[in-house]
């Protein structure tokens, strides 16, 4: 054995028995209590720290548990708060749905000569401009084996929307109002005063059309009524256009112009109808020459 062993075991024996000496004295003289009071004393401050310790790892681990019961808690209200979104988003499509179907047969009830086929809207082109994007063509998910063929009119439960210009099986294209190609046989409705309906570059942004073509004189009002006056052979008289929101005069063809806001709103299209048959009307009169050319 070393000398630095032999050294720290003789003074680890000599402390105990110092201590051992120490406590045999207070207790022959004694002051037993005395001793075991100092000693409580002196280890309390020891004792108190360990409580502390055991008390705020034992507080940790009950966090974490609470932590634990919390997460859960959480994940199982937002579980119940998007189920109850999905239910709101159920319940807003069906009733635009039911809205939809209640529109259409309105249609069906108030035209009786009209053969309807129902499409909705799959794709569009648009053009923006200061009211939103209003779409001036729109892919519509029926075609030749529905029955649908070029030159058909498209509407919707508010007004007029435009013509079918290509058909595929399943699908056609549509070519709306506010397209410059586009141009319908227009006359309104306090006055009478016919003309056509066209697209125009220089209302496009707003979401209108112009109707051209009216005499110098004509009375055309801001605030008259336009519907389609069935000439031309493509769309039925008294379909709604939209309403007349300014009248300008051209001088030079000595013509008026009139600016018409659709009652069709061409930035939110996602149901339409085809008009797939229908009796030809002129002016609210019968064309003798047959139904629809």
């Amino acid at each position: 054995m070393s000398r630095i062993k032999q050294r720290f075991f003789i003074a680890c024996l000599g402390l105990a028995l110092a201590v051992a000496l120490f406590t045999g004295v207070f207790a022959v003289m004694g002051w037993g209590s005395l001793l075991r009071d100092a000693g409580s004393a002196v280890i309390y401050p020891f004792q108190w720290i360990g409580s502390k310790i055991g008390n705020g790892i034992s507080g940790f681990f009950s966090y974490l548990a609470d932590l634990d019961d919390l997460q859960a808690e959480l994940e199982s209200v937002r579980a119940e708060n998007q189920a109850l979104k999905n239910q709101l988003i159920d319940a807003e499509i069906l009733a635009d749905e039911n809205a939809w179907l209640y529109h259409y047969l309105s249609i069906k009830e108030e035209h009786g000569d009209y053969a309807l086929c129902a499409a909705s809207v799959i794709s569009s082109s648009s053009a923006s401009g200061e009211g939103g994007d209003f779409a001036t063509e729109l892919t519509l998910n029926r075609g030749s084996s529905s029955g649908v063929e070029t030159g058909m009119p498209v509407i919707t439960p508010s007004g007029l929307v435009g013509v079918v210009v290509e058909v595929s099986l399943h699908h056609c294209r549509v070519m709306t109002l506010l397209d410059t190609s586009v141009s319908v046989g227009a006359v309104t409705t306090r006055a009478t005063e016919n003309g056509l309906c066209e697209g125009d570059y220089s209302v496009l942004h707003m979401g209108q059309a112009i109707l051209k073509n009216l005499p110098e004189e004509a009375d055309v009002q801001v605030g008259d009524i336009v519907v389609t006056s069935g000439r031309g052979s493509v769309y039925p008289y008294g379909i709604p256009i939209g309403r007349v929101t300014e009248v300008t005069a051209n001088a030079f063809v000595r013509t008026t112009e009139a600016a018409v806001e659709p009652f069709t709103d061409f930035s939110e299209l996602t149901q339409v109808v085809i008009l797939t048959d229908y009796t030809h009307y002129v002016d609210g009169y019968e064309n003798t020459q047959g139904d629809r050319p």
